[in-house]
């Protein structure tokens, strides 16, 4: 009989245990969760990637400055070979050439090197304005005459043509005053007739004249010497 109770118990349903439990599906995250995450993400990748681009970019312009580097101390080191050559083509005395000038001071081409002025004689004439212009458009401006040796300069730019040439010279309020604004010294050069609006000076040999402003002469234009090297330089030999 007990092993009829045991075959029961086997077959009987009722008996049996209960089964195991099943675990619940895990709950699924809020959908804010999820775009945070996202963005979180991008927001990395775009801090990752402007990195990226500001490295490049520093190694580029240190890229820059080295061949910035490289090119300078090129054209210093092409600079120290030539300089030494022109120097010596312009400064050096050749033959029997008088010696060069102190420092070795160059005018443009057509300009005359007297003393220490660089002159120039115009081809045309006009008036007195017209002269001015013209000097000014080459950085220069009309003859200022401070001397009794630069007024014998520009003589022998002028080659010692009796025609008068227009000259830094013009009457402003009731006075004779260079372009420089420096006043007329007629206890150097001599007096002139009385200072009226529109007239204007020349110089003829060496004598200082004065003549309307809109008359027709050509003009001597002046301007500083480009010192080429130092004075101890023109005496290489």
């Amino acid at each position: 009989m007990a092993g009829e109770m045991g075959h029961a118990n086997l077959r009987n349903p009722g008996n049996e245990p209960p089964p195991a439990e099943k675990c619940p599906a895990p709950a699924l995250c809020p959908w804010w969760h999820r775009v945070l995450l996202t963005a979180g993400a991008l927001g990395h990748l775009v801090l990752l990637v402007l990195v990226v681009l500001r490295n490049v970019s520093v190694f580029q312009g240190f890229l820059g400055l080295s061949d910035s580097r490289v090119e300078i101390q090129a054209r210093n080191q092409t600079e120290r070979c030539i300089f030494p050559s022109l120097v010596r083509y312009f400064c050096q005395p050749q033959g029997q050439s008088p010696p060069a000038p102190v420092g070795c001071k160059l005018c443009p081409q057509d300009w005359q090197l007297r003393g220490e002025r660089c002159y120039w004689l115009s081809k045309e004439s006009g008036n007195w304005t017209r002269g001015r212009k013209s000097c000014k458009d080459q950085g220069s401006e009309l003859v200022v005459l401070k001397n009794e040796t630069e007024m014998e300069n520009v003589e022998s730019v002028t080659g010692r043509r009796p025609r008068s040439v227009w000259v830094g010279l013009r009457s402003r309020q009731k006075e004779w005053t260079w372009v420089d604004d420096t006043p007329y010294d007629l206890h150097r050069f001599g007096v002139l007739q009385e200072p009226d609006k529109g007239f204007c000076g020349t110089l003829k040999g060496k004598s200082l004249e004065v003549d309307g402003c809109d008359s027709d002469h050509k003009w001597v234009c002046q301007k500083a010497p480009f010192q080429l090297s130092s004075p101890t330089v023109g005496k290489l030999g």
